[in-house]
């Protein structure tokens, strides 16, 4: 979850997609180091306005690298679909929609059930970010890393 307020110069989806794909890069990393076997990565995406630049942005995060690095193991450009046509981009709608009632309306419901299921090692949820500058915050994702 992007705090808008907290990077006002920033574009919050361009924010968003560099940490999903540096996220899922590195997932796929330790899943090859745990198994020895080599994964790739697709990121199916809804539909929307940020198609192109999206597109952009991917290319340029595996030619030249995210803030932390360069991505190794997402073998495409994200594959954009309708959300009518895709139970899984309605199941990512929903997961995203579960996010977004706890951060604002601090509604813990709909994401309790499922925080167990976002990536995670160690204790500490990699899957679910909260990117701000507005100090403490006791959030899940915040809170597994004090």
């Amino acid at each position: 979850m992007v705090h808008k307020k907290s990077f006002l110069n920033l574009d919050p989806m361009n924010l968003a997609f560099e940490n999903l794909c540096s996220r899922f890069d590195l997932k796929l990393k330790r899943i090859y180091a745990i198994t020895g076997e080599s994964q790739r990565g697709l990121i199916v995406m809804d539909k929307n306005s940020y198609e192109s630049g999206l597109n952009l942005l991917s290319i340029n995060f595996r030619e030249l690298g995210t803030r932390w690095g360069i991505l190794r193991n997402i073998s495409e450009v994200p594959y954009f679909v309708d959300s009518q046509a895709s139970r899984l981009v309605q199941l990512a709608d929903s997961i995203a929609y579960s996010v977004f009632r706890y951060y604002e309306a601090k509604d813990l419901s709909y994401l309790e059930p499922i925080l167990v299921k976002f990536d995670s090692e160690d204790n500490k949820i990699h899957g679910l970010v909260h990117l701000h500058n507005t100090g403490s915050c006791y959030c899940p994702a915040c809170l597994c890393r004090l």
